[in-house]
């Protein structure tokens, strides 16, 4: 008996309980009442199963409504019109059905030739170009005193 721990320190080891019978149970009618609320809260199977979050119990109906659904949809497939059939009925139009192939990829910027030029291409023709102004060109009247 003299090795045997006080009866403080097995409730501090939560070997014996601190409380009463009384206070346990009303402990645990408390516990209770919020299990039966948030159950209550919760929704139905009925509910569950309308919003797709629980499936059907019964998998043999769930294969054939399957099996339906695709029998239903080939059906539908086979039965659509063709491209043709429906640009002749004018429901598609060209711009609306654009079949897209792939391409190679290549530089697609513009060659900018004048970026080559020499100042002495570039003189040449700019001389060119007056000479063509001077004698090609008419000039209105008011503005002949501006020119050479």
């Amino acid at each position: 008996l003299g090795n045997r721990p006080s009866k403080k320190e097995l409730e501090d080891k939560n070997i014996l309980q601190r409380t009463s019978e009384e206070e346990r149970q009303e402990i645990r009618h408390q516990i209770g009442t919020k299990l039966v609320r948030r159950l209550s809260q919760r929704p139905t199977t009925e509910e569950l199963e309308q919003r797709n979050i629980l499936k059907q119990k019964n998998e043999e109906e769930e294969q054939e409504a399957k099996r339906e659904i695709k029998r239903r949809l080939s059906r539908k497939l086979s039965l659509r019109p063709t491209v043709a059939e429906l640009q002749a009925r004018r429901i598609l139009r060209f711009n609306e059905y654009v079949e897209v192939t792939d391409s190679p990829d290549y530089d697609r910027r513009a060659d900018k030739p004048w970026a080559r030029l020499t100042p002495a291409d570039k003189a040449a023709i700019r001389k060119e170009l007056n000479e063509f102004k001077s004698t090609e060109m008419e000039v209105h009247e008011e503005s002949r005193q501006f020119t050479r």
